[in-house]
């Protein structure tokens, strides 16, 4: 292979890989916001990191191919670990963020159930427990504790969150 041909083929393939490597950086940094709703990260500030990590991995890449033709291979391999244990590490750290806020939530499941047995006539503990209990993900829930927070209490936004939840399942 010629020079030129040779450089050909490490741009183009620095190219893909830096893409693909940056994209998935990003993939990882936003599945925080989709996945487990603990959207703290933007897409901008999500691209600016990936768009930093492309022109370093994309020069760095070439540097290596260029410089050390040999080792090119497994600076690329750890390259990919380096982004599979970030992922690994960042996965767990969103589970165990939403197992927290699970938890935080449920106590305060409890707390309000505790309170409704002392005051059953109080229709914001009933607004409250759904908005709770849609957030847990338990639809059914919700919607019953407002429809008994709607039937105490019969105010607009009562008649719409249960509209909105009828309208959700």
């Amino acid at each position: 292979m010629t020079i030129p041909g040779a450089l050909l083929w490490i741009v183009g393939y620095c190219t893909v890989f830096a893409l693909l490597w940056a994209w998935g950086l990003v993939w990882i940094l936003e599945r925080k916001e989709k996945k487990y709703l603990q959207g703290s990260l933007s897409f901008t500030d999500a691209f600016l990191a990936g768009s930093f990590f492309l022109i370093a991995v994309y020069i760095s890449n070439i540097i290596v191919l260029l410089r050390w033709q040999r080792f090119g291979i497994f600076y690329n391999i750890a390259l990919v670990t380096a982004l599979a244990g970030f992922m690994l590490y960042k996965e767990t750290e969103y589970k165990t963020r939403a197992a927290m806020r699970n938890r935080r939530l449920r106590a305060e499941v409890r707390l309000l159930e505790f309170h409704l047995t002392k005051d059953a006539s109080n229709a914001a503990y009933y607004e409250r427990l759904s908005e709770l209990y849609e957030q847990l993900g338990e639809k059914r829930a919700a919607l019953d504790t407002a429809r008994l927070g709607a039937k105490l209490e019969p105010t607009v936004r009562n008649s719409w969150r249960v509209k909105r939840l009828e309208d959700g399942q």
